[in-house]
């Protein structure tokens, strides 16, 4: 990758992200700093973004497709049942000239199928993810794990860090016949987006998931 991660980091940083996100949706922002750290795990510690297809459920307004698009995957999918936050990944693509890299896919991901028949079978398909932690709704993020192993060859995905929910998530992953093959322990920056927010920017732990099949 001829960018520096200096370089990518601001690129993430001067995106445009939302103007009134959906507290029902748990929209918010990543961090720019965490959006590339998050990618350079996966495109470089383990390289599976390039020459890949890659899947973003759940992409918001894109720092996470985006990032990727400098790893240069063959294409990324990026997923949301939101169609203003698609517009404005749709902006943010056409601004860096990725329209021929990210391609945008209104569709609610608990009814957003594909199968993996119609992927290339010589080409890994990894799937990158920060889907709500259910907070607002309880669960919320088991469809995307669901959804993303039933095409996947990899999956990253992003949860709230604790014992409890580490324990959760490595149990319901065996029925689909995934395991944990890495976790990353990590901070991320959460920035003011609701008006019961009191805090500009807040801290949270997380874990960064790396699953493969068994």
């Amino acid at each position: 990758m001829k960018i520096s991660k200096k370089e990518l980091i601001s690129i993430i940083q001067d995106t445009e992200t939302y103007t009134t996100p959906k507290v029902e949706l748990e929209q918010y922002c990543i961090d720019a700093n965490s959006a590339v750290d998050i990618i350079y795990f996966a495109g470089f510690e383990f390289n599976d973004i390039t020459d890949c297809i890659i899947f973003d459920l759940g992409a918001g307004t894109g720092r996470l497709s985006i990032a990727s698009a400098f790893f240069k995957p063959n294409f990324i999918l990026s997923i949301d049942v939101d169609w203003y936050s698609l517009q404005v990944l749709k902006k943010n693509v056409e601004d860096l000239d990725l329209n021929g890299v990210i391609f945008p896919i209104c569709a609610d991901i608990n009814f957003f199928e594909i199968k993996s028949s119609f992927l290339p079978k010589d080409v890994k398909i990894t799937t990158i993810m920060n889907p709500p932690f259910g907070v607002q709704r309880k669960a919320a993020d088991r469809i995307f794990l669901e959804k993303a192993f039933s095409f996947s060859d990899v999956v990253y995905s992003i949860h709230l860090a604790g014992k409890k929910v580490q324990k959760f998530i490595s149990n319901y992953i065996k029925k689909f016949h995934w395991t944990i093959n890495y976790m990353l322990p990590f901070k991320m920056q959460l920035e003011r987006s609701f008006e019961f927010h009191t805090q500009k920017t807040k801290r949270i732990d997380v874990n960064i998931y790396r699953f493969i099949k068994n």
